[in-house]
């Protein structure tokens, strides 16, 4: 775009505004292009907002897959005995894990 329209707003207005855009997970001036009626915007979907627990406890996971991850490599390149048992059970816990969490988060949407 090569013009620009500046419009004064308060402090609250603007937070609320900028809360508004966050939550849609889009810009603000398409927000305001949609309001106005100057565009119609359909390609786009909001993506629902996972629980902030959730998104740590997935991090956590993931943490955990990548310990596994290195430790077969590790093993792999020296050569050494891997405990099978050992990482069937990481890979058993964190199956676990995961089921408690599509247990307690599966309707978050």
């Amino acid at each position: 775009m090569s013009r620009s329209i500046t419009f004064r707003v308060s402090q609250f207005e603007k937070d609320a505004l900028d809360d508004i855009a966050r939550q849609a997970r889009r810009p603000l001036a398409e927000l305001l292009r949609e309001a106005l009626g100057m565009v119609t915007s359909g390609h786009r979907t909001n993506i629902p907002m996972a629980p902030p627990e959730l998104m740590r406890a997935v991090a956590r996971l993931e943490a955990d897959m990548d310990e596994v991850t290195r430790v077969l490599r590790a093993a792999e390149a020296d050569g050494s005995y891997l405990d099978r048992l050992a990482i069937l059970s990481l890979l058993v816990a964190i199956d676990r894990k995961l089921g408690k969490l599509a247990h307690r988060h599966w309707s978050w949407r």
